[in-house]
Order: structure tokens, then C-alpha cells, then sequence
């Protein structure tokens, strides 16, 4: 594991023809643990992809791949802790561990938020999966989840597209899974199951996830718009089998009116450096919507130390929730679209051997 994260973050190769470090093939193994289970929730037929980070550059054209040194002793703080929780999370998905609960009191889902809250969670909510928001050819072990949110200070996001903003960014990496470790081995502590999902890729579609847990709604940018946070955020999970969590109801979700505010403004469309937000959000037929065009996007996401112009220019992150839902006076004529949840009747399935 160390190796790796020297490859992809600290490797000083800048030979053009020299080969970028996959991501994609990092993350790879971590996505293999389901087949340690006799049974785990199945993606929808509809359910597409995990969009993958490679873009076929060379280790030359890699922001991240090419730092100073001063800028790698400040990656390494933040990408160690984070891609070895990333691995310890993903060795709980060994299949060994026996739940002994599946309810979970009032006081214990209280003490579990104060705890998430403690270490860095901005909100937390719950959330069913609905197997679309699976990706294609992954799997979960509980249909029911828990979703929290990590926010990223405002002055480094500023700076997009730097150094320093990526270093933001991968803070709150590090942060989510740390959190998501934490709160995974108290639940397991207390009898239940607990399976973090991994903070960087992942098996679920987790701005999906977190709109339909009522902690936002996905802006025209494809980000979550909270009102804690505005953009500047990022989302985990943890898999989990209780069954009585306190679930909001997506149809009832407050925050919807953040997509009648984005159809007017589309400042993240203008300012994307390669024009790589659609104008409008496109049906992407698995119930949800597309927003990027994601090859047009990775090439200059990957050379500009990930970018995040669309994060940073949201005026949701620049003046907050509060002030723009204050001076909004509403948009009549704005597409009204909510991402469909689709629920397989039959969510049980044996993992192929």
C-alpha cells in the first residue's frame, strides 16, 4: 500500500513517455471484498459504472504526480492516513463478522451522530440504498446506510484550480475516513453490522445517496448543495443492517429548490474551464441525471490538481445556503426532475464464485 501511494502521489518520474500510476487499479481490490459474502445487495439492471479516475496521461502531465518536495511532505500527513484506513475499511469486508443486532435505540443513533459530529462530521442522516445508486458489477453487503458529510475550509477551495486546493480536498478524504472507521468498529462493538464505504471511489453513488437522505440536493455541477456546507463538501457511508433507522422521506426533501436556483444561474457551466457541464442536466437512465461530461472533464481535472473550479465558483459555497435561498425569489420555469430510487424486489443474491 505504501508503495502505491508513492507511485501515485510522490513519484518524480517526469519522462514523458513514463506511465501515469492507476488509480483505478488501486482501488480495484478494495472493490473484490464482496465476494466474501454467500449474499449481498446487487446493482440494479439500469445501474452504470463507477466513473473511473484513469485518463490515459502520462506520469508528465499528472499534477499530483509531479510535486515539490515541500508540496510532498505536505501530501503525505493526509494521503498515508487516508489509504490505510481506506485498506483497514476494506478488510471488514472480510465476511467473518456475525451481527447480534438489527434495532438500534433512539439513545445509541443520538451517541452515534454526537460521535460522527466529535470527529469531523459536518451532518449525518440515513438512507435505504436503492440498488441504482449501486454501481454496475458492485455490490453492498446492507441494503441501509448511513451518510455523513466532512466540509472543506472555503480559502484553500478558493484557489481552484492549485495545489492548495487539492490538498483541501484530500483533507477531507482523510477525514471521512477516519470518521467512517470510528463509527464502524463502535457499531460493531455494540452488535452491529458495520462496513464503511471506501471515501475515495467507492461502490454507491454517494451524492445520490445523500440527496435521497434529505441532507441536500445535487446542483446543476453534479455536487451535493447542503445547508451546512453549501458544495464545499464531500460524502461517505457506512453499510449497516439496522433496520429501524429514521429514515427521510426523498419526496419531502426541503432542499429541491437549490435545481430551480441553478437553472438560472449556471455559473458552474460558464466557468468550467473545458465546457464539461451540460447546460442542463441529461436523463442518464438509471433513474438518475447527468450532469458532466466526464471524458471532457478528466483530462484537465487530472493535469490541474482535480480541479474543483465548479466547486469554488458556486455561490452556494462563495455567500452560503441561507443567503441565497434569502434572496431567491424563485424560478417558475426551471426543469423540475428528482432522482428516482428503484428498488429490486428480489435484493438477496448469491455472490459468484
Amino acid at each position: 500500500m505504501l508503495k502505491q501511494i508513492q507511485d501515485i502521489f510522490l513519484g518524480g518520474n517526469n519522462q514523458e513517455d513514463a506511465k501515469a500510476p492507476s488509480l483505478d487499479a488501486m482501488l480495484e481490490p478494495m472493490d473484490k471484498h464482496m465476494d466474501n459474502f454467500a449474499e449481498f445487495v446487487p446493482p440494479a439492471p439500469e445501474s452504470k459504472p463507477r466513473t473511473p479516475f484513469d485518463s490515459g496521461l502520462s506520469r508528465n502531465e499528472v499534477g499530483l504526480a509531479n510535486l515539490s518536495l515541500q508540496q510532498k511532505m505536505k501530501v503525505v500527513p493526509n494521503a498515508v492516513p487516508l489509504f490505510l484506513n481506506m485498506q483497514r475499511g476494506a478488510r471488514l469486508y472480510d465476511g467473518k463478522f456475525k451481527a447480534t443486532k438489527t434495532h438500534a435505540t433512539p439513545e445509541f443513533l443520538d451517541e452515534l451522530e454526537q460521535m460522527a459530529k466529535d470527529h469531523g462530521a459536518k451532518d449525518i442522516a440515513y438512507v435505504k440504498v436503492p440498488n441504482n445508486a449501486i454501481f454496475k458489477d458492485k455490490g453492498i453487503p446492507h441494503q441501509y446506510a448511513i451518510v455523513f458529510t466532512v466540509e472543506m475550509d472555503k480559502e484553500p477551495i478558493d484557489t481552484s484550480p492549485s495545489f492548495d486546493s487539492q490538498l483541501e480536498v484530500m483533507k477531507g478524504y482523510k477525514n471521512m475516513a477516519q470518521i467512517s472507521m470510528k463509527l464502524a468498529n463502535h457499531m460493531r462493538r455494540h452488535g452491529f453490522a458495520a462496513y464503511p464505504g471506501t471515501a475515495l471511489g467507492g461502490l454507491t453513488d454517494y451524492p445520490h445517496l445523500a440527496e435521497l437522505a434529505g441532507l441536500g440536493a445535487i446542483g446543476y455541477h453534479g455536487l451535493l448543495i447542503s445547508p451546512t456546507e453549501g458544495a464545499r463538501l464531500r460524502i461517505n457511508t457506512i453499510y449497516t443492517n439496522i433496520e429501524n433507522l429514521p429514515l427521510a422521506d426523498p419526496s419531502e426533501n426541503e432542499h429541491l429548490w437549490v435545481r430551480d436556483f441553478c437553472s438560472m444561474c449556471r455559473k458552474c457551466v460558464r466557468k468550467c474551464p473545458v465546457s464539461a457541464i451540460y447546460d442542463e442536466p441529461e436523463p442518464r437512465g438509471d433513474g438518475g441525471m447527468q450532469c458532466i461530461d466526464h471524458d471532457t472533464c478528466r483530462d484537465y481535472f487530472t493535469k490541474n490538481y482535480g480541479c474543483a473550479v465548479c466547486l469554488a465558483v458556486c455561490p452556494f459555497s462563495q455567500v452560503g445556503y441561507d443567503k441565497v435561498q434569502e434572496r431567491f425569489k424563485g424560478n417558475p420555469d426551471a426543469p423540475q426532475f428528482q432522482i428516482e430510487p428503484i428498488y429490486l424486489d428480489d435484493i438477496q443474491v448469491i455472490a459468484s464464485d
